[in-house]
């Protein structure tokens, strides 16, 4: 049980919310204008697909783990500070970047600093909050996620009115060094309250995380889960400003109100809700979780089609609400139940990992696969070409369904999480 007082536990939480929604700001910020970038840059679609893609979540992977291992032993609030000041640095440099190879340098930067702050921030939520209300504060946190989501396209928007793309890199990149220095000095970290001997947890290695996800058949259903439904998600996420803009004809401003809007009304209320809706029937229960995830994604299915294919903008809209609301569903109660399985020590590794496929599948494969498609497609297709790209990657959904409903039917939780 934590010792840290509520009001401490209070800041802590919203000082990582914040750092949630500054990194998809930041990240946000790229995808709305990644039109003019690639026409200013002289970029193909693939190479869109690259800097949005594989190119930032192979990045992401690697700086994870060494990251979260210093934060399941030492000073999770340095960690984070560090993260997000290196990441602000990088946003910054994307403003000033000439050509791809420098774009792609400046991606990089930001997803190294991005993979750190995650995983430690979880790591120590889940400490000081007590365990019946685990998976609200996680869902509070993907929340967070989704505010930074919709709200960089919509902020990215609003500045592009006035704003060319690189001094809206600057505007949203150097506030982060700030926040970085107010998450060292006023988040709660108890690993540094001085006492005389402290207990210092098991050292956890990536082969040991690996080797628990292998040897147990409801993780191994997770990491199909975490292989499918994020390439869907991601890709109408990365692509979704520019499919509204080519294949709907909405200009920016537009795009970044509306495609903000309903990105904010799916993803915010989603992970509340399977927040609060796990916490209630699926504390005593961890498996619960899966079913109430599986069953989610696979009516999210038949929306994330319609979306893709429909011609009308106002149904595509629609139906994005309803597909994010319904995917975002599974994420807070699956890693509530990757959490009940493992212990203590070792989640902040279990988060780096949980990130880490979720970066590879959907930051990598879905926006990459999604910017390939669309290639392949042009001939076709011309500027409709992200309709049937869209369309092809929706079927992730249904795998990702039946994966969840088989991890809570094989989960094994500890008696003591």
């Amino acid at each position: 049980m934590t010792t840290e007082t509520g009001n401490r536990r209070a800041v802590t939480l919203s000082l990582l919310a914040v750092v949630a929604i500054v990194s998809y700001v930041d990240r946000q910020v790229f995808t709305l204008f990644q039109d003019d970038i690639k026409a200013e840059l002289g970029l193909t679609d693939g190479q869109l697909g690259l800097l949005t893609g594989i190119a930032f979540a192979a990045f992401y992977a690697l700086a994870a783990f060494p990251i979260a291992r210093y934060a399941d032993r030492g000073d999770r609030r340095l960690v984070i500070a560090a993260c997000v000041a290196f990441w602000s640095v990088a946003t910054v440099a994307c403003g000033l970047a000439q050509n791809f190879w420098q774009m792609l340098l400046a991606r990089v930067g930001l997803a190294a600093g991005e993979a750190g702050a995650g995983p430690a921030g979880n790591s120590l939520l889940v400490e000081i909050f007590p365990k019946e209300r685990r998976t609200t504060v996680i869902s509070t946190m993907l929340a967070a996620n989704a505010v930074g989501l919709s709200g960089g396209l919509a902020l990215a928007g609003w500045l592009g009115q006035w704003f060319d793309w690189r001094v809206v890199f600057f505007i949203v990149g150097f506030p982060g060094i700030l926040l970085g220095l107010i998450v060292w000095l006023f988040a709660a970290e108890p690993r540094r309250r001085g006492v005389a001997q402290p207990v210092v947890p098991p050292q956890t290695s990536v082969g040991e995380v690996l080797r628990t996800i292998a040897g147990n058949p409801s993780l191994r259903w997770v990491g199909l889960l975490l292989s499918m439904v994020p390439v869907a998600g991601f890709a109408f996420i990365l692509w979704g400003a520019s499919f509204f803009r080519r294949v709907h004809e909405m200009d920016r401003t537009e795009t970044g109100f509306w495609l903000g809007g309903a990105m904010a009304i799916g993803l915010v209320v989603g992970n509340l809700f399977a927040g609060w809706f796990s916490d209630r029937y699926g504390k005593a229960n961890p498996r619960f979780n899966g079913w109430f995830a599986g069953i989610g994604l696979l009516v999210a299915f038949p929306f994330g089609l319609t979306f893709a294919i429909t011609a009308s903008p106002w149904l595509a809209l629609g139906c994005f609400v309803v597909v994010k609301f319904m995917m975002t569903l599974h994420l807070g109660p699956i890693i509530a139940l990757c959490f009940a399985q493992v212990p203590e020590h070792m989640r902040a590794m279990m988060s780096a990992t949980i990130n880490m496929m979720i970066g590879l599948a959907g930051v990598g494969l879905g926006g990459t696969v999604a910017g390939l498609l669309s290639e392949y497609f042009m001939p076709e297709y011309g500027d409709l070409s992200l309709q049937p790209s869209l369309a092809v990657l929706s079927v992730c959904l249904l795998v990702g369904g039946i994966a969840a409903i088989m991890a809570g039917r094989t989960a094994r939780p500890l008696e003591v999480v």
